[in-house]
């Protein structure tokens, strides 16, 4: 038969330490006891023994500083991770224009009308050159609206646009292109438009830019723009390089 001591308190007969059992013992809390140290300080074992964390629920996911979350589990199998989408930029063009423009290099802005709103750090743009402000895979969309003047005498009208990109900050080279058209028996007034996309591989800001061209239009086209989206551009971060 097992003994039993009854006490209230146990104290350690000199200094601070109290030590119970000996190395090798399990020390046993019986099943509805309750052992409450809410008012002191756990130091617990370097290896923790398996447990369910179901009960852990003040948590803080901020407080894991280190290793790596599993795939399985909504991380990205490194031992840094960034969720969701964290940069989405919108640009228009802001004024109608006529003519080539290899690249679009004036009268861009921010979307701003009411409503609307950008995600994140914003793109820049210089002399028409695109520089994105982070590495990562980049979905670039291009929406482009043109307009064809009244008592333009033509069967057909068409227009190009292209997204350009380069690698070395030097040679550019098609990435993506579309043509828009139409065809009328008539010398109405009428417009038509292009949209294009492509997904960017930003290994490296320095290098790996964009520019966004429309090509030498029909007689009479104005590549239309204003404060809302008739030509612009979105940009997204999907996701790490």
């Amino acid at each position: 038969m097992a003994s039993v001591l009854k006490v209230d308190k146990l104290d350690p007969q000199s200094g601070t330490a109290l030590e119970i059992g000996t190395s090798g013992d399990t020390i046993s809390v019986p099943s509805g006891a309750t052992l409450d140290i809410s008012a002191s300080t756990l130091t617990p074992p370097a290896t923790m023994p398996a447990s369910s964390g179901a009960n852990l629920t003040a948590l803080a996911a901020g407080n894991i500083s280190t290793g790596t979350l599993a795939v399985a589990r909504g991380g990205t199998g490194t031992t840094s991770y960034t969720p969701g989408i964290t940069v989405a930029d919108q640009w228009v063009v802001t004024s109608a224009f006529t003519g080539a423009a290899s690249p679009i290099s004036s009268n861009l802005a921010q979307s701003s009308v009411a409503g609307q709103g950008s995600l994140g750090s914003a793109m820049t743009v210089s002399t028409g050159i695109w520089t994105f402000p982070s590495t990562g895979y980049w979905l670039v969309d291009v929406y482009a609206t043109f307009q064809l003047a009244s008592g333009t005498a033509a069967s057909a009208w068409y227009e190009d646009t292209a997204i350009q990109a380069t690698t070395d900050n030097a040679t550019y080279a098609n990435v993506a292109i579309g043509r828009s058209s139409m065809t009328a028996a008539t010398t109405d007034a009428c417009a038509y438009h292009t949209n294009i996309s492509t997904i960017i591989d930003v290994t490296n800001t320095t290098n790996v830019k964009i520019k966004i061209n429309t090509g030498t239009p029909t007689v009479g086209r104005t590549c239309m723009g204003s404060a809302y989206k008739e030509t612009g551009f979105w940009f997204m971060r999907l996701g790490d390089t």
